[in-house]
C-alpha cells in the first residue's frame, strides 16, 4: 500500500480495490473498519442532520448499538432527562459555540467516560457529530511506570 498516495490534502480517494486514500497514509476499508472496532472505546457519528451514520462494533461497548438505530435521530440515545441538554450540546457544536464537550461519571460500578466533538471540514463546515465513550475505570488507577522495556501482555 505505501506508494499508493500522494499526499494531498484535496484528494481523498477510495480506489477499485477498497482502498482509502488519505493525506497521511492509506487503509483497506477492512483494515479501517477492525481499527475503528478494537480502539478502547466506542464511537458513535451522526450527521450533520443529527442522524445516527455510524457506529463502531466493539464488544465491550458500554452502549449498546444495534443497526436499526441507523438512520435514527441522534437524541433517540438519550433518556428523555438527559435530551434537552444533549440538544443544547449539539447546537453549540452545529453554531460553533463549542468545538469538544467532555463529562466522566460513575454508572454499573464503572467511570464512564463521554465526549461529543464537532466534526468539520477543512473549511469549517460542520459535518455532523462524533460520541467518543469508553469505560476508563481500569485507567483511572494506573501508577507507577510501564514501558516498552517492562511491559507484559494486557488483559482484556
Amino acid at each position: 500500500m505505501v506508494g499508493q498516495i500522494a499526499p494531498n490534502k484535496h484528494n481523498n480517494t477510495v480506489d477499485t480495490q477498497a482502498i482509502i486514500n488519505l493525506p497521511t497514509g492509506s487503509l483497506s476499508l477492512n483494515a479501517l473498519y477492525q481499527v475503528l472496532n478494537i480502539l478502547p472505546f466506542e464511537v458513535t457519528f451522526a450527521d450533520e442532520n443529527d442522524f445516527i451514520a455510524y457506529y463502531s462494533d466493539n464488544p465491550q461497548r458500554v452502549n449498546s448499538r444495534t443497526v436499526d438505530l441507523l438512520g435514527q435521530p441522534f437524541l433517540s440515545l438519550f433518556n428523555q432527562d438527559e435530551q434537552e441538554a444533549i440538544s443544547q450540546i449539539l447546537r453549540d457544536l452545529h453554531q460553533g459555540a463549542a468545538d469538544h464537550y467532555e463529562q466522566w461519571f460513575p454508572q454499573n460500578k464503572q467511570t464512564i467516560y463521554n465526549n461529543f466533538y464537532a466534526v468539520r471540514d477543512e473549511d469549517g463546515t460542520f459535518l455532523g457529530t462524533l460520541q467518543f465513550t469508553g469505560d476508563i475505570t481500569r485507567i483511572q488507577g494506573l501508577r507507577g511506570i510501564r514501558t516498552v522495556f517492562n511491559a507484559g501482555k494486557s488483559d482484556r
